[in-house]
């Protein structure tokens, strides 16, 4: 049973220099175990992250757990509150993808859209997007490890009319083959040539003007781009009639290079919306057309 709650000046906390955060580890030291204690730093500087968590997931303590130790479960299966299942591949960084996209939401989806996900990885946007309405979600991924996660996760949610998965690597050319790490994960990137060694693959590529044309697409409501530095080679290939049916467009972007981004898109008729930098050289961008 819990004790009655100590007023800072029991715990030792100045009432008229009151610290929340220093009041917090005091009492976590009093009422907690020692291993709850020791994330509880982590749980203060993350906490707005913590409980948007709350209501998403089912068991969220374990899950907010693992990310704040930057682990992976070893379940590898999310279960979310509102129904939905999500299997990972195990890699740490799954985990820094899943509460981005389903707690901060960076990649906003309106009912009844189209939306465009390349560098899917595992599927979590995807996933995402199909469980807020979307009509239609084209999902490509380079990796086949990764590929075989996101069609688990189509076929545990029943979501086959939903999202269409495409094992390809999204560049400004098709039909050229290019080569990706064989073990899943958020960081991949791919190179030109074929496979030279047991830790690569090869995939063929894809442009987003043949995605179109293939799938008769009409309209992009949302493209997202997630691709570890392919993005600018993606916005060399596209042409200006596919540039005229996007609505939106949000790019994780890397080396620096947002400002010709920024230009690039600007030509074609966005403006950009918002940016936030994650470091020096790597951030996220969102543009709308108008």
């Amino acid at each position: 049973m819990l004790r009655d709650m100590e007023t800072p000046s029991k715990i030792g906390v100045s009432a008229g220099n009151f610290d929340a955060i220093e009041f917090a580890r005091r009492i976590a030291k009093a009422l907690l175990p020692a291993r709850a204690r020791a994330l509880l730093p982590k749980v203060l500087r993350n906490a707005p992250l913590v409980a948007r968590a709350w209501p998403v997931f089912k068991r969220p303590g374990p899950l907010i757990r693992h990310y704040l130790n930057h682990t992976s479960p070893p379940e590898k299966r999310i279960r979310l509150k509102k129904g939905g299942e999500l299997i990972l591949s195990g890699h740490q960084l799954d985990l820094v993808v899943l509460f981005q996209v389903f707690c901060d939401r960076v990649y906003p989806v309106d009912p009844d859209t189209v939306v465009v996900d390349i560098g899917a990885n595992i599927g979590l946007f995807s996933l995402y997007a199909a469980f807020s309405g979307a009509k239609k979600v084209y999902a490509f991924e380079p990796n086949r490890e990764a590929c075989g996660c996101i069609l688990e996760n189509i076929r545990r949610n029943n979501l086959q009319d939903t999202i269409v998965p495409y094992h390809h690597a999204v560049t400004s050319r098709s039909n050229e083959v290019v080569t990706i790490p064989k073990a899943a994960s958020p960081q991949n990137r791919i190179a030109y040539g074929n496979a030279d060694n047991d830790e690569r693959e090869s995939v063929v590529t894809i442009s987003l003007n043949d995605i179109v044309s293939r799938e008769s697409i009409s309209r992009i409501d949302l493209l997202k781009m997630d691709c570890e530095g392919s993005e600018y080679d993606i916005l060399a290939g596209i042409s200006a009639p596919t540039f005229s049916i996007i609505g939106r467009i949000i790019i994780e972007y890397h080396d620096g290079k947002e400002r010709e981004i920024e230009e690039d898109l600007r030509r074609h008729g966005f403006r950009l919306e918002k940016q936030v930098a994650e470091t020096a050289k790597m951030g996220m961008l969102w543009f709308r057309r108008g």
